[in-house]
């Protein structure tokens, strides 16, 4: 079974299995494109789906690992179900961990800047003048808010 993280390449197109969704958010604030499973995909699906797309498949689950080698399909075995951990083993794969966030971390659609906040009902006081940007598939507004500071603080943690 593939479990070193030599054959990752940076900015790699992903699939994260549904145990690693918190992660696949993470990775979408770092820039990298990372594709949600569909409703009701069983593991057969997600290998397909890594094959036909050109994705590698993240995955906590040894025996889908097993399958998506046996497949063909690029995978990424994590071990550890701490989001810390997680992020550390992607690091040291040479998977780019700054924050750059691209897409959009509900659904992976691109981001577009929109302009700058002047006053917005869900921002804070303190965020005016933020640039925005807006996710061009579901909507979502995004600000350089306080939780935008924990993530980029926690990334720099993990860098040190």
């Amino acid at each position: 079974m593939r479990t070193s993280f030599q054959t990752v390449v940076k900015d790699r197109r992903y699939l994260a299995d549904l145990m690693l969704m918190r992660l696949a958010r993470w990775l979408r604030m770092a820039g990298q494109d990372v594709s949600n499973p569909p409703d009701g995909a069983d593991d057969s699906d997600l290998i397909k789906i890594a094959l036909a797309e050109e994705r590698t498949l993240l995955t906590r689950d040894k025996v889908l690992a097993q399958r998506c080698e046996n497949a063909g399909a690029a995978c990424l075995l994590i071990r550890s179900s701490d989001l810390d951990d997680q992020l550390s083993e992607l690091e040291n794969a040479g998977v780019r961990l700054d924050l750059n966030p691209e897409r959009c971390t509900l659904c992976n659609g691109p981001l577009e800047e929109v302009g700058e906040s002047e006053t917005i009902d869900d921002l804070d006081r303190s965020e005016e003048g933020s640039t925005l940007w807006r996710c061009e598939r579901c909507g979502k507004l995004y600000w350089q808010g306080s939780h935008w500071r924990g993530i980029k603080k926690r990334l720099e943690r993990m860098g040190e």
